[in-house]
């Protein structure tokens, strides 16, 4: 059986450690302190230059010689991606939220896992070993990894956490069993397999919540908005809104996460996962679109949980697969017919009735079906080559 190699970042959580916490405040530091330098007027530095420049300054913040150097090509790694992004920068990053990069590698440079469930890692005080526990739904990868590549520390709702970067082998896939998966805002996943089951998943629970903080947040806008007409102070605003947004992020990852892990784990191995080729644009006022329209469409991570369920789906033995959405919602599964729907209900003239979302993932699953059926047989000589 061949394998192929992939790689995943999962989360840890660090115990408290008050050394870690001095280590990943002067990292920050650090790169507040040479941005300006990188930045160069607009004429931003590479690694190689920014070092030879700011090197001796880093190093006496207390930091070691490896963590120096990961500070200074964070800081330079930053305003080449911005640069590749066509978003070059116009002035200094404030870097304002701390982050440290530590490397990993097979000599463990700046930390080691160890074998009584620790971790090694650099700190201003030296080499500390620190208890850790693995992120819910990321149990056990630490075991199952070929290589450990490098650590991203950050301090998340008052705990430090830690993305992990790892390397995976895994089994290349046998695409056999098509599964067809359909994406929406109101009923997350809906996908049904070769033999007719059913997986559903409902996003009521986190449409409930994101509504919640659309509340909140727009009480905050509105007092930011009164503070600033009064001419007064509005960081605790700001950092409540910053905060708020933050929340809403992680919370958005997590269900993506955790629904993705869902799905892969229903669909099984050697599984066809049928998505749409569906690309969304953000909705502006103006298009003909409700405001209600407007913000269901733009509070709906369609593009975070296709990313979710690629990931999840290249290291569970699994294809991803994107077919042509057209008509998918409209057109009956049993007759071919374009049917009715009303909201939940498709209906079709041919008398089949059925949730709209299920008839939608048999019809993804049929698209590719038909697809594959119009390739090379795979007893020809052609499929040999």
């Amino acid at each position: 059986m061949t394998c192929m190699e992939v790689q995943r970042t999962y989360t840890i959580v660090f115990d408290e450690c008050p050394e870690l916490r001095r280590t990943l405040a002067v990292f920050g530091t650090a790169k507040r302190l040479i941005s300006e330098a990188c930045f160069n007027e607009g004429k931003t530095l590479n690694a190689t230059k920014l070092q030879k420049l700011v090197y001796e300054d880093v190093k006496e913040l207390g930091l070691t010689a490896q963590l120096t150097c990961s500070v200074i090509r964070s800081v330079a790694g930053a305003y080449s991606s911005a640069k590749s992004n066509k978003q070059r920068a116009k002035e200094p990053f404030g870097f304002y939220r701390d982050h440290a990069v530590y490397l990993v590698g097979k000599r463990g440079r700046d930390a080691r896992f160890l074998e009584d469930g620790r971790i090694s890692i650099s700190t201003l005080e030296g080499r500390k070993k620190i208890g850790y526990r693995e992120a819910t739904g990321h149990v056990g990868f630490i075991e199952r990894a070929k290589l450990i590549n490098s650590i991203n520390l950050v301090e998340n709702d008052g705990r430090l956490e830690g993305r992990v970067c790892v390397t995976l082998e895994v089994a290349e896939p046998n695409p056999v069993r098509p599964v067809g998966v359909d994406l929406n805002e109101t009923n997350a996943i809906v996908a049904m397999d070769a033999d007719g089951e059913v997986f559903f998943l409902s996003g009521r629970e986190d449409r409930q919540k994101a509504k919640r903080t659309r509340k909140t947040r727009a009480r905050l806008q509105r007092k930011l908005a009164s503070r600033k007409a009064q001419g007064k102070d509005t960081r605790s605003v700001r950092r409540a809104l910053k905060r708020l947004g933050r929340k809403q992020r992680n919370r958005n990852r997590t269900s993506c996460q955790m629904m993705a892990a869902q799905l892969s784990e229903w669909a099984g191995e050697d599984a066809v996962l049928v998505l749409e080729d569906l690309k969304l644009e953000r909705k502006k006022k103006g298009y003909g679109t409700s405001k209600a329209l407007r913000r269901k469409l733009n509070g709906w991570p369609h593009g975070l949980m296709q990313r979710c369920i690629s990931n999840r789906a290249a290291v569970s033995r699994q294809t991803i697969v994107k077919v042509n959405p057209a008509y998918t919602s409209q057109e009956c599964n049993r007759c071919g017919q374009r049917g009715k729907r009303s909201r939940h209900l498709f209906s079709c003239s041919c008398g089949y009735q059925a949730h709209a979302d299920v008839n939608a993932s048999a019809n993804l699953r049929d698209k590719y079906t038909a697809l594959r059926r119009s390739g090379v047989l795979s007893v020809t000589p052609e499929a040999l080559l």
